[in-house]
Parts: C-alpha cells; structure tokens; sequence
C-alpha cells in the first residue's frame, strides 16, 4: 500500500510540474494577445484536452517507473541468489 501511495504521489506530482509549466507559458505567450472570450474558449480547451493528457501521460510515467523497479529489483534478487550470496 505504501508503494501505491509513493507511485500516485509521484503521478500527482508529475501531472502539476507539467500542467504548471504548459499554464504559465501559455499565460506568458498568449494571453497578452487574447481578449476576453478567447480566454475563456482557450481555458475551456485547456480543461477539455490538455489536463487529460497530462494526467494520462503522468500516470504513464509512474508506472513505467514503478515497472522498471520491479523488474530491476528482481533482476537484482536473481543475481544476488545465483552467486550464493
């Protein structure tokens, strides 16, 4: 359960670096040149398909780390049991 709360903290943290930088760089980039409506129509997108995406890609990456120490960690206990250690 431990490892379960380690890995969806780290996929919560994932998700708000990467939604943090794409919201500040949009903010810098376009909104100055936005009027009012089109800052609402571009958050609503934002929300529709920029944050599922994140949050998707986020939780790829958790797992994909979480897979690779769980295959690291047995290729380590292998070795460590064929050397008779």
């Amino acid at each position: 359960m431990k490892i379960f709360i380690l890995y969806t903290i780290s996929a919560l943290v994932i998700f708000v670096v990467n939604f943090m930088i794409y919201n500040i760089s949009f903010n810098i980039q376009a909104t100055p040149y936005l009027s009012e409506e089109q800052r609402v129509d571009s958050g609503i997108l934002m929300l529709k398909t920029t944050m599922p995406a994140y949050l998707i890609f986020s939780i790829l990456v958790a797992l994909s780390f979480y897979l690779i120490a769980k295959l690291t960690n047995k290729k380590h206990m292998l070795t460590k049991s064929s050397s008779g250690r």
